[in-house]
């Protein structure tokens, strides 16, 4: 069984990638399942995380459910809206 998936995308990209698949005389198709296979089986190592230096960065006293309030009663979004 396949799975599908749809999606879309800026038209210069889409051109660009047609172009290229038409270059290569392959389908989109396969050069969207090889891009993807290759995201997937990408490894990311440890240190490429940890040089951002944001790992651990992030030190709170207060306990989850505290900076998950905090962090909603901040959201503008989340407001109900005025009728107008």
């Amino acid at each position: 069984m396949m799975g599908k998936l749809i999606v879309e995308l800026p038209e210069h990209l889409h051109l660009e990638l047609k172009k290229k698949a038409t270059l290569e005389q392959r389908t989109l198709k396969s050069v969207i399942t090889e891009l993807v296979k290759n995201y997937i089986s990408e490894e990311q190592s440890p240190e490429v995380v940890s040089e951002t230096g944001l790992c651990g960065a992030w030190q709170d006293q207060r306990e989850p459910e505290e900076i998950i309030r905090d962090i909603k009663s901040h959201r503008k979004w989340s407001l109900p809206r005025r009728k107008t």
